[in-house]
């Protein structure tokens, strides 16, 4: 007679754990990043620290392509915003180096927000329907050589691609390296991963819901100035957290607390 083997329910209850565990682990969303306890100014490959840049490796949706490579603008469009961002910064070694010219926003295809990171990316829509391709808080943009800033997208933003068509995305991002050089057409660009860094997510959590993307000022009158202001700000706010040990400062988070609502 064949014996009969029983597994204990309550094995049987952590095998089905552990499968569903491992096959659910590369479908995560940014809102469900695991993320790593780290300190301001340790984050590795922003500011100054050494290392990889750490997280989830970003993956664009099915049925978008990138089309060749990541490339830098000819510069950012706000110098404004530029100057009050180098006078509001106490350290003269963390002002990041000047984009080479300015360049036009288009209100299409314009997204994210910041001004010392702006790169040009086709995608293109392999489909027979129109797609949405959402690019999450915390998508950090490599720059390949690595003598330029990576870009740090502090708030989702999303674009819609035409069905079969092919759409040049300029993405606006914040600098997660201040000494190094900003945006330039001459670097390439990756994208890398969304950040498991926890001092950064304190700083995306606390801006979720808060009116800093380029895209939400295009039709007010003075939006772009609006805008301007909120940018230079935030730049020195994320470079607390990237390049200083002092993290978010209470004039930081007070000033978040001010910005508009979506």
């Amino acid at each position: 007679m064949k014996k009969i083997y029983t597994i204990p329910f309550m094995l049987v209850l952590a095998i089905s754990f552990l499968l569903n565990t491992s096959c659910s682990k590369d479908e995560k969303g940014d809102d469900q990043i695991e993320i790593t306890e780290d300190k301001p100014g340790e984050i590795p490959g922003l500011g100054e620290a050494e290392g990889e840049l750490t997280g989830q490796k970003y993956k664009l949706p099915e049925g978008i392509e990138q089309v060749g490579e990541i490339i830098g603008y000819e510069g950012d469009i706000n110098p404004t915003a530029k100057q009050k961002s180098r006078e509001l910064r106490a350290s003269g070694k963390n002002n990041a180096k000047k984009a080479e010219s300015p360049a036009e926003v288009s209100t299409d295809f314009s997204r994210g927000s910041g001004y010392y990171v702006r790169v040009r990316i086709n995608l293109k829509n392999t489909t027979s329907s129109n797609r949405k391709v959402e690019l999450p808080a915390g998508l950090v943009i490599k720059s390949r050589s690595g003598t330029y800033q990576n870009g740090v997208l502090l708030k989702k933003t999303s674009i819609d691609i035409p069905a079969n068509k092919t759409i040049l995305l300029d993405l606006h991002m914040y600098c997660g390296n201040a000494a190094k050089s900003s945006s330039s057409p001459s670097e390439k660009y990756d994208l890398a991963v969304i950040s498991n860094s926890s001092s950064l997510h304190d700083l995306i959590n606390r801006l979720k819901n808060k009116k800093i993307n380029i895209e939400q000022y295009f039709k007010e009158t003075d939006g772009m100035d609006k805008y301007e202001d909120i940018v230079a700000f935030l730049q020195n706010i994320l470079w607390n957290v990237t390049d200083s040990e002092s993290g978010l400062l209470d004039d930081d988070i007070e000033y978040i607390n001010s910005i508009p609502n979506d």
